[in-house]
C-alpha cells in the first residue's frame, strides 16, 4: 500500500529530542488517520494523531520517542468521512540515540527537561500478579486464583537535576500556583542511564522531595528529587497542545499576505518549526 511515513529527528534541546512523523499522501478517500507508534513491544497512538483531519498530507511532532536506541515503528490507520476504516498506511523504523533521559508532563511538553538518576533509582521493579492462593477443603496443596499482571510499581524514580531552573521545571510539571496538571510524568530514557524502565515510562507521582545537594554551601545547584512511581496509562492521546502556535505565526509575520508569500502550502506552514516560541521571544 506504501504512503509510509518520512521520519525525522530533531536533537535540539527547544525544547527536547523529538522526532517529526509526516505523511505526504493516503489512499483516496482518506479523511481522518489516527498514528501509531510502536516502541519496546508497546503500541502507541501517537499523542495528537487521533482521527486527524487531513487534506491529502498530516504532520505531527512526536515528544515521547524514546532515545535509547529502542527501534520505534510508524504507521497510520486510515479513515473516510464516514468513519469506515481504509487500511494501514506502510510503516517506517528510526531507532534515536540521545544521551540524556528525558522527562516532561505530557501535557506540558515546553517543559521538558534533561535528568540523570540517582545510582540508587530503579534498581529494583516489581510488575505484581493479581491472585491468591486458596485452599479447598479436602485439597492438600493450594489453587491459586490469579488475575491479570500489572505494571511497574512502586519504583524509586528519584533524579539529579544541575540547575536551578531545571529543578523548577521538574515542580511545575506537578501544577504550579496558576496551572493544574495531572501527576503523570514521561520519562524518556537516554542511553547514559541504564535502568531497565519501559521508555517512554509513563508513571504517577504524587509527591516529589526536593532535597539540596550543593546549594546550601554556594558549591552549585544542583537539586536531588526523590520521586517513586506507579506506571500508568498516558492522559488521553487526544490531548495535547500543540508546540507551534498561532501566537508564533502571528509574532513572526506582520500580515496574512506575509504568511503566504513565505510558505507554498498549509503544510508547509504547520513545519515551521523554526518559529516555535516566537510569540514569547516577542513578548520579551
Amino acid at each position: 500500500m506504501s504512503h509510509a511515513p518520512t521520519i525525522t529527528p530533531f536533537y535540539s534541546w527547544k525544547p527536547c529530542p523529538r522526532a517529526e512523523v509526516l505523511f505526504t499522501s493516503f489512499v483516496a478517500g482518506t479523511a481522518t488517520v489516527t498514528v501509531h507508534r510502536k516502541a519496546g513491544g508497546q503500541e502507541k497512538e501517537v499523542r495528537g494523531a487521533i482521527r486527524a483531519a487531513v487534506a491529502g498530507a498530516l504532520t505531527r511532532i512526536d515528544m515521547e520517542i524514546p532515545g535509547n536506541g529502542t527501534p520505534v515503528t510508524y504507521r497510520a490507520e486510515m479513515f473516510n468521512a464516514a468513519g469506515v476504516p481504509l487500511g494501514f498506511t506502510d510503516s517506517t523504523t528510526i531507532t534515536m540515540h540521545v544521551r540524556e533521559s528525558w522527562v516532561h508532563n505530557p501535557l506540558d511538553p515546553q517543559g521538558a527537561i534533561p535528568i540523570e538518576f540517582r545510582p540508587s533509582a530503579a534498581r529494583s521493579i516489581v510488575r505484581p500478579t493479581e491472585g491468591s492462593v486458596v485452599y479447598p477443603t479436602g485439597r492438600r496443596v493450594g489453587v491459586l486464583v490469579s488475575g491479570q499482571r500489572r505494571g511497574v510499581q512502586g519504583v524509586d524514580l528519584t533524579v539529579v537535576t544541575d540547575t536551578l531552573e531545571h529543578a523548577d521545571k521538574l515542580q511545575a510539571m506537578f501544577g504550579t500556583y496558576d496551572t493544574d496538571l495531572p501527576p503523570i510524568l514521561c520519562f524518556r530514557l537516554g542511553t547514559r542511564d541504564r535502568v531497565r524502565l519501559p521508555s517512554p515510562f509513563f508513571a504517577a507521582v504524587l509527591a516529589a522531595d526536593e532535597q539540596d545537594v550543593n546549594l546550601a554551601m554556594g558549591l552549585g545547584e544542583q537539586i536531588t528529587t526523590v520521586m517513586q512511581g506507579d506506571e500508568v496509562a498516558p492522559p488521553a492521546p487526544g490531548l495535547f497542545i500543540p508546540l507551534l502556535t498561532r501566537a508564533d505565526l502571528n509574532a513572526y509575520y506582520s500580515t496574512r499576505a506575509a504568511l503566504n508569500a513565505d510558505n507554498a502550502s498549509r503544510l508547509a506552514v504547520n513545519r515551521r518549526y523554526d518559529l516555535i516560541g516566537a510569540s514569547n521571544e516577542s513578548a520579551l
